[in-house]
């Protein structure tokens, strides 16, 4: 039974918590939710720039998101809500725009903190004819704002 909630339960998490807004079209959410498991997968060999602290890395940004969802994921297999996390982390979005071409897209992570404060990391993603995200492109520049 609890595994057939969390496969019921992981692609609503993801798609409404960490990819998506309401107003994103399918093919939008798939973008972005291939260019997140790209910059995860991506991470620990690419390189950071702007407003980033010594010794932080991208897998720094990416473990706090980790445990985000998996917060998230925890409480709803304890059929709790989602007020009051734990977590630092208030909201994850991934945007992505498709470049002229068609061959690229740059895209941005938003992470937003209690009780304020946003990161974004911004990165650009190869995309293959049919307008997946098969490679990540160049550095990720950090970006943070109250």
């Amino acid at each position: 039974m609890r595994k057939s909630l969390i496969a019921l339960v992981l692609p609503f998490v993801f798609t409404t918590q960490a990819h998506a807004s309401a107003f994103d079209s399918l093919n939008d959410q798939k973008l972005q939710e291939q260019a997140l498991i790209l910059l995860e997968k991506n991470a620990a060999s690419m390189r950071i720039s702007g407003d980033v602290h010594d010794n932080e890395k991208l897998t720094d940004f990416l473990g706090k998101v980790k445990e985000y969802h998996e917060e998230i994921l925890k409480r709803l297999e304890d059929g709790r809500d989602l007020e009051n996390l734990d977590s630092a982390i208030s909201n994850v979005d991934t945007k992505c725009q498709i470049q002229a071409g068609e061959k690229t897209a740059d895209c941005t992570l938003f992470i937003s903190y209690r009780p304020m404060g946003e990161t974004g990391i911004q990165f650009t993603v190869l995309l293959d004819a049919d307008k997946n995200a098969v490679d990540i492109v160049g550095d990720a520049l950090v970006s943070r704002g109250d």
